[in-house]
């Protein structure tokens, strides 16, 4: 006890410093290289390890094993075969200052090991960087973990804290929950990752204020229930966020931008709540439900992507009070769909602005569908059975509904209250144009009940509007473009097979496309046979601790 192990240099053997049932030890500015192990502590408390260089050992550069309460600071650990740091059932360690470069196994990695404090170290170039496994209350602050499969990974853990990190050119993950719950990853600055935040299999984790830019996805959920995903920006990304096979999550006031594809894709996944999010400048879909149910998307914007909401083969969702505007393809597009409520939008200055192919039983009601350049709503010859009710459109073509399809209907029953311009029935529709012509706009309503006198037949179909709606004032809308009259969108065909076959296909290529997780079943802790130890017998290997990993 109490000793002091300074200023040594030593090469070549098993363990150049080995402390065993030793406490309150200090080891300091000791170089040492070649060994199995390069500083070797078990069962000692107190410790403190500071200003060592252990480099290009054939295993672990430093281990601590049942040693609690040790300090490792500014240590150098690179080259090793093992890990740089290596610690297994110790708890309340504080690692700071530390720098891990170019080791085989991981930069740091705890096991067993929780109530530790990992701070301002740099864990570069390693298979992993960073690795708390089963090593909950722990926290990862201010390090840099960079050029590793993994950047910062949290498997089997809870009630940890991830934050302030900068995380970058991980071909896997930046920071990768597994099977953790009650976690918080926060303030950390995320580029250039396969993923950025990944979460699997975890739960009641809260992600908020992170920077996620130049990656693959920025934000992944997968098999993830109860989580909260607010206020992240996620920048130049594949894909901004992508959730797949979760329920309950909560995602708000996030802002998902100039993604190379999608913004939000949501994947076999149902309850969820999307709120207050930004979607804009996408290249693909600013938000892209598929095979997805019971889930709601409220007060979010979906701006200049290709498609701002675009569900297919999805049901029961709500699609409530969102501003979709200037998207260039259509701004909310169902496919494949039923028993969606899309109601309170403003879907404007788009191609098209609701459009429904082969969809059955929707309610489109209360939207602002307005300067459109190909058509307000349009329905396929294989969309039945849809309610449209109390929107107000004002386009040149306020609506393409195909000969074939059946039982779709443009009115609900007379009934008291506000409608969309401000009149005291609810019925039909406000038909109106851009030029002043529109059937609402030159009606005669004799009674005085902002209903017109006479029904409005759709032009091209046999459909009416038998409760159209006149007079009252237009809705406040976002954006009020102009329109030139004379030209028609080359973007976009009249064919109804447009968001149709295409888009079937692609969403099947979604469902099947790899996965990053569930297919490889390696030992998380031990790298290879020669790489690990057992810690308490210096002449056997240890078989380790078997955990799920990832492989994209």
């Amino acid at each position: 006890m109490y000793n002091s192990i300074l200023n040594n240099t030593v090469e070549q053997g098993k363990r150049a410093v080995n402390i065993e049932r030793s406490h309150y030890n200090v080891i300091t500015n000791n170089e040492v290289s070649n060994q199995r192990f390069g500083i070797y502590v078990t069962a000692s408390e107190g410790n403190k390890i500071s200003e060592n260089k252990a480099n290009m050992n054939s295993n672990h550069g430093i281990v601590l094993e049942n040693c609690n309460n040790t300090r490792l600071e500014n240590n150098t650990v690179n080259a090793n075969g093992g890990s740089g740091v290596h610690i297994v059932y110790s708890n309340g360690n504080t690692l700071i200052g530390n720098a891990a470069d170019s080791n085989v196994g991981y930069g740091i990695s705890l096991t067993d090991s929780g109530n530790s404090s990992i701070e301002n170290n740099t864990a570069v170039n390693s298979t992993r960087a960073i690795l708390l496994l089963r090593s909950g209350e722990s926290t990862v602050l201010n390090n840099l973990a960079s050029n590793s499969a993994f950047g910062i990974r949290i498997s089997s853990g809870m009630n940890s804290n991830i934050s302030g990190n900068e995380v970058s050119n991980n071909n896997n993950s930046g920071i990768s929950l597994l099977n953790s719950v009650n976690c918080t990853v926060s303030e950390n600055v995320l580029s250039n990752n396969t993923i950025g935040v990944d979460l699997e299999l975890s739960n009641n984790t809260v992600v908020v204020n992170n920077s996620l830019k130049e990656g693959g996805r920025g934000i992944s959920l997968r098999d993830s229930s109860y989580n909260l995903v607010s206020n992240n920006t996620a920048l130049n990304n594949r894909y901004g966020m992508y959730i797949m096979r979760s329920q309950w999550n909560t995602l708000f006031n996030n802002t998902v931008s100039t993604s190379v594809n999608h913004g939000i894709v949501l994947a076999n996944s149902t309850d969820n709540t999307f709120t207050n999010n930004t979607f804009n400048s996408n290249g693909g879909h600013g938000a892209y439900l598929t095979n997805s149910s019971v889930n709601t998307f409220e007060n979010n914007i979906a701006s200049g992507n290709s498609r701002g909401i675009y569900l297919i083969s999805s049901s029961g969702n709500k699609i409530l009070n969102n501003k979709v505007l200037d998207n260039r393809e259509y701004a909310v597009l169902l496919s494949y769909c039923t028993d969606n409520n899309v109601s309170g939008n403003e879907a404007s200055n788009s191609g098209r602005g609701i459009h429904l192919s082969t969809s059955q039983n929707n309610v489109i009601s209360r939207n602002i569908i307005a300067m459109n350049s190909v058509s307000g709503i349009f329905m396929s010859s294989t969309s039945n059975g849809n309610t449209v009710f109390d929107n107000y459109l004002n386009n040149v073509v306020n609506s393409d509904i195909k000969g074939g399809s059946e039982g779709n209907v443009l009115n609900v029953t007379k009934t008291a209250g506000t409608n969309i311009v401000g009149g005291p029935f609810i019925g039909g529709n406000f038909w109106a144009k851009p030029d002043g012509s529109g059937f609402s706009q030159t009606a005669t309503d004799a009674d005085g009940d902002g209903i017109a006198d006479a029904a409005y037949k759709l032009p091209g179909n046999n459909y009416s509007d038998f409760l159209p709606l006149v007079n009252g004032s237009e809705p406040k809308q976002s954006v009020k473009p102009q329109v030139n009259l004379n030209t028609t969108s080359t973007e976009i065909t009249g064919t109804e097979t447009t968001a149709n076959e295409t888009d079937k296909a692609e969403a099947n290529k979604m469902e099947n496309q790899t996965e990053v997780s569930k297919s490889e079943n390696e030992t998380e802790v031990n790298m290879s046979e020669t790489n690990t130890t057992n810690l308490s017998d210096d002449s056997k290997t240890n078989t380790g601790t078997d955990e799920t990993k990832d492989a994209e």
